[in-house]
C-alpha cells in the first residue's frame, strides 16, 4: 500500500509506530497533552480497538473522527529548538478543525503535511517522556482504481438461492 509520513520534532526518544498498516485500521481518535515547551504526550485509538499512550501524561485533550471522515489539512510545528513536537493541527472534511500546541513558547516554523488521501492509518515517531518527533502515516492520494478478473458475463447468470 502506498503511504504518506512526515515526521517533524527531534531526533530523542524510542521509536514508535502504532498503525493499521497490516489491518486496514484508521485513527479513531487522537488526545493530546501539552507542556511549556512541546507536546507532552499523545493517546491514540485506532478503529481495531487498539490504544496507545505515547510521552507520558494523565489527562488529555481528545478528538474523534467521525465515520468515513478524512484529514483534509494538516500542520505541524516543531519547538524551535528541534528537540520536540510542538505542535499539531488539523482540519476535517466535516468542516471542523482541531489546534493543540505549546503553551510557554510561540510557534515557530509551520510545516504543510501531505496528507494524500486523507484516510491516516496512525502515528509514527519517537518519545520519551514527552513527544519528541512525530508524524501521521496516510495512504497516498488514490489517482486511479483497476478492477481485475470480472465476469464479463456474469448478467446472465440466475442467482441460485
Amino acid at each position: 500500500m502506498a503511504t504518506t509520513l512526515q515526521r517533524i520534532g527531534g531526533n530523542g526518544g524510542k521509536p514508535f509506530s502504532f498503525t493499521g498498516l497490516n489491518n486496514g485500521a484508521t485513527l479513531k481518535k487522537i488526545g493530546r497533552a501539552v507542556g511549556g515547551w512541546q507536546i507532552k504526550a499523545v493517546r491514540a485509538e485506532l478503529t481495531d480497538g487498539r490504544v496507545s499512550i505515547f510521552g507520558n501524561a494523565n489527562t488529555f485533550t481528545e478528538f474523534e473522527f467521525g465515520i468515513g471522515e478524512r484529514i483534509t489539512k494538516l500542520s505541524l510545528w516543531g519547538n524551535g529548538a528541534r528537540t520536540r513536537l510542538g505542535g499539531i493541527r488539523f482540519w476535517r472534511s466535516e468542516g471542523r478543525h482541531f489546534f493543540e500546541y505549546m503553551t510557554s513558547w510561540g510557534l515557530k516554523t509551520e510545516y504543510s503535511i501531505d496528507v494524500g488521501s486523507g484516510v491516516c492509518l496512525g502515528l509514527v515517531g519517537q518519545s520519551g517522556s514527552d513527544i519528541d518527533n512525530m508524524g501521521f502515516l496516510f495512504i497516498s492520494a488514490i489517482k486511479k482504481s483497476v478492477l481485475t478478473d470480472m465476469y464479463t458475463n456474469l448478467a446472465i447468470f440466475q442467482p441460485q438461492v
